[in-house]
């Protein structure tokens, strides 16, 4: 027997700067796009899914912008999951913390994500790309 993949019911791909501004721009994005594809009943998966749409662009862009001047966001609906992905192209793939930085300033992105993703019975998963020079970082939330 062979595995299959749910077709999606929607998918939307957009290309943001690993700058800054791109974290509540790619949240606005989202939520209009959520919206529109998730029913009022559904508010706790959308509020989950900004959450961790806005820990991974964060960390592509204080993490990756060096070597990856944009990064890759892709959601995607099916009628058991949404899929959310952000990809960068810097080589390193990051482990959940369980502690923040000493000063204070994060360190603890991932692990809130995992968090998220494992107490609403989804996961998160961090690939490397085939030429191992940058990565997708994926949250799979149940509907």
């Amino acid at each position: 027997m062979t595995a299959t993949t749910a077709p999606s019911l929607a998918q939307r791909r957009f290309t943001l700067p690993a700058a800054p501004a791109s974290v509540p721009l790619a949240r606005r994005e989202a939520r209009k796009l959520l919206a529109d594809w998730l029913t009022e009943a559904e508010e706790t998966l959308v509020d989950a899914a900004l959450l961790a749409l806005s820990e991974l662009v964060t960390n592509s862009v204080r993490h990756a912008a060096i070597t990856s001047p944009l990064s890759d966001i892709a959601l995607t609906l099916t009628p058991d999951v949404l899929i959310i992905a952000v990809h960068d192209r810097h080589p390193t793939i990051p482990a959940p913390r369980s502690k923040a930085h000493a000063d204070g300033s994060g360190g603890r992105g991932l692990a809130i994500v995992a968090a998220l993703a494992e107490e609403a019975g989804g996961e998160l998963r961090v690939v490397a790309d085939e030429d191992a020079l940058g990565k997708t970082s994926t949250v799979r939330l149940p509907r």
